[in-house]
């Protein structure tokens, strides 16, 4: 065929492709402002709408369950979003895609950055505004208290888990730290917490519990169990009192003895023919124990980078049957007293 004396190609399908195409284009750059995505509904009222039949999360089998799943080209797990049809929660579920009953870990920012539930602006990992905590553990009132965990973690427990390195979680190590805190926002003397620490080498540390009130050390548990009050007797939180001085023996025959926190609140006796050295480390404040001389061998207080003071300034027991006192009245700073000499 020929117009104006030129020939015509015929036409083509490349050609209605290519109109097709303009065609969509022209669609998209029109509707792309007020255009809006249905699957499985007519009448989406969002950018993307998926609607389907509402489920609870299955927990076994492989069938559709769910409004929309991230899958990968690889790997066996998928993550499942759905609605419920029991009740009128919403859900998603990280899991097995041919085996529901396998579930999988589902991270929430892994690289860094906070959660909030109940809040746009949160201020640590977790911050939970307009609600509480609760723990459903399956104890009942006739349950009997459950052993410790080591390598694991029970249901009804919050445990701070430490680290050798300080950059590595370790949960099967010994050593953690956990504080539980209120108030103190701006000053230290209008909080109060509840420190629990596990195994540690620094010795104030070292698997016990410290209870403060107004940013002040009020009680503290050491682990052997002995118990040191802040406060007189009175609790006009002005002095310290001595706690747990009770009857508890600690029996030595040796020549040289080390004191340790585990010796707080108990009565020390030492029974050998030959002098004795006691060294006296650092120790929680609030340390006091009972030494006896039981033998003929006079026993010597040796000081570890600490200070000990006496009215004067003796160092050994006076003889067999001797007994002293020695209390840590602040860091590294003890008072011995009673029948001694030099």
């Amino acid at each position: 065929m020929e117009h104006n004396g030129l020939p015509l190609e015929p036409y083509s399908n490349k050609d209605s492709m290519n109109k097709l195409i303009v065609l969509i284009v022209l669609c998209l750059v029109f509707f792309k402002g007020t255009a809006q995505t249905g699957i499985g509904t007519t009448t989406p009222v969002n950018k993307l709408q998926v609607e389907t039949t509402s489920a609870d999360p299955a927990t076994s089998g492989a069938l559709a369950n769910g409004n929309l799943r991230l899958s990968g080209t690889t790997g066996s797990h998928v993550l499942d979003f759905g609605l419920s049809s029991s009740s009128t929660f919403s859900w998603l579920q990280s899991r097995s895609k041919s085996a529901y009953g396998t579930n999988y870990n589902l991270i929430l920012n892994p690289n860094g950055g906070n959660v909030g539930i109940g809040t746009t602006n949160p201020t640590a990992k977790l911050n939970l505004v307009g609600g509480g905590i609760r723990i459903y553990d399956g104890f009942t009132n006739a349950s009997n208290r459950p052993a410790i965990n080591t390598g694991i973690i029970g249901n009804y427990e919050i445990r701070g888990v430490g680290s050798s390195s300080g950059t590595t979680q370790s949960d099967t190590s010994d050593d953690g730290f956990l504080r539980l805190s209120a108030g103190g926002g701006t000053n230290a003397n209008t909080q109060s917490s509840i420190d629990i620490s596990g195994f540690s080498t620094v010795a104030d540390m070292n698997n016990n519990i410290v209870l403060r009130t107004a940013g002040t050390e009020r009680l503290r548990i050491d682990n052997a169990g002995a118990t040191t009050l802040a406060g007189s007797l009175t609790g006009n939180g002005t002095t310290s009192t001595l706690a747990n001085f009770s009857s508890v023996m600690n029996d030595q025959t040796g020549t040289t003895y080390t004191l340790t926190n585990a010796d707080n609140g108990k009565i020390i006796t030492f029974n050998n023919a030959s002098a004795i050295s006691v060294t006296v480390p650092s120790l929680s404040v609030g340390f006091n124990c009972m030494i006896i001389q039981k033998g003929a061998g006079q026993i010597t207080l040796s000081p570890s980078a600490v200070t000990i003071s006496n009215r004067y300034s003796f160092t050994k027991t006076a003889g067999q049957y001797a007994i002293l006192s020695l209390v840590c009245i602040s860091s590294g700073v003890y008072i011995s007293s009673g029948d001694m000499s030099n």
